[in-house]
């Protein structure tokens, strides 16, 4: 009983200053990363000897050291493991930031594709008038309305306005007519903000009908004002 109780001082000794040298305590990282090894060799040989004499002894410091190591091994899992959710978290917002610029370059080249297409766009619009009669219905001024905001919104642009009559009646009327009602769409246009620098008026009497053979239900078509988008401004009058 001596002879245990002497072992088993002499073990905890050992390990006890195994855990306590100076090399156990060195600042290394390596070094360190041991401890848990030298702590567990020294509680399984203290363990060891208790239980089972000196071949305990031995056996528990074995134990002991791949319990540590095993302890060791864990905690840097543990870290490493951290460390991968840290890059999926990262890799993750990444991915929703790379979604969000493709998105945004499809939406950015889907606009320019739509400016292009207003770009060359040959928009014309006809504002239709009662036999003899310069007037702008009311319905035809709410779509100048809206035909003014575009404009505006493209104040490089020309715009052509050309007036017609139907053939009924003297030729001189007719064109005098045409060229009233030309003017009554440029000085609306004028008045809901348009520049009248954007704007070119022709007149053409009654010398472009629709169609010669429409009879007076064809006239209809031919009192009209046509407004329609510039390719090329060097033949317009202003």
């Amino acid at each position: 009983m001596d002879i245990k109780k002497a072992l088993t001082h002499s073990v905890f000794a050992v390990s006890m200053f195994a855990v306590a040298t100076p090399q156990g305590m060195a600042a290394s990282e390596v070094e360190r990363n041991k401890q848990p090894e030298l702590i567990g060799m020294g509680s399984g040989a203290i363990a060891g000897a208790v239980v089972a004499g000196p071949v305990g002894a031995v056996a528990g410091a074995i134990i002991g050291t791949v319990m540590g190591q095993n302890a060791s091994y864990e905690d840097l899992a543990h870290e490493q493991g951290e460390t991968i959710q840290t890059i999926r978290d990262e890799n993750q917002s990444l991915s929703r930031i790379s979604q969000k610029y493709n998105e945004a370059q499809l939406e950015l080249a889907r606009l320019r594709s739509a400016q292009h297409q207003v770009d060359d766009l040959a928009l014309a619009m006809n504002i239709q008038f009662r036999t003899s009669s310069a007037d702008i219905e009311p319905h035809f001024m709410i779509q100048l309305d809206e035909l003014a905001g575009f404009i505006q919104q493209m104040p490089n642009a020309q715009w052509q306005l050309a007036g017609y009559a139907d053939p009924r009646g003297r030729q001189g009327y007719n064109q005098a007519l045409s060229e009233r009602r030309v003017q009554a769409v440029k000085d609306y246009l004028v008045s809901v903000g348009v520049d009248p620098h954007q704007l070119n008026t022709v007149a053409h009497g009654d010398s472009q009908p629709l169609d010669n053979q429409a009879g007076n239900d064809g006239f209809f078509f031919d009192r009209r004002v046509t407004v329609s988008r510039m390719a090329d401004t060097s033949t317009a009058q202003r």
